[in-house]
């Protein structure tokens, strides 16, 4: 696209969003031409539980655990049963208790694989 259009930049936007790996992934495949693979069900997990514990440190827990139920949703958005963990975390108040399902949630995904 940037060599057909002659333009001097792309913008991303909302693709940022739970995809934190996409300017990484833009930037060995315009070094590269290999698009690299999307990251793995643990990163991406482990990806959102040091997000959230990053927003607890920042906010305290109350506004964290809050603010951070969109972002996990993005997070998780086009992973199995994602719709339903998704309504589960935003009925949880508690950072650890977030943290459990997240990794519960993970363990469920890797038995079925």
């Amino acid at each position: 696209m940037l060599d057909k259009t002659n333009c001097d930049a792309i913008m991303i936007g909302r693709g940022a969003q739970g995809n934190p790996w996409i300017f990484k992934r833009i930037n060995h495949y315009m070094q590269t031409g290999e698009i690299l693979p999307e990251p793995a069900l643990e990163e991406k997990i482990n990806t959102a539980i040091k997000h959230l514990d990053l927003a607890v440190k920042e906010h305290g827990e109350y506004i964290a655990v809050r603010e951070m139920r969109k972002h996990i949703a993005w997070y998780l958005k086009g992973l199995r049963n994602s719709a339903r963990i998704r309504d589960e975390i935003n009925k949880i108040e508690s950072h650890q208790e977030v943290v459990n399902r997240l990794n519960e949630y993970m363990q469920d995904c890797l038995t079925l694989e």
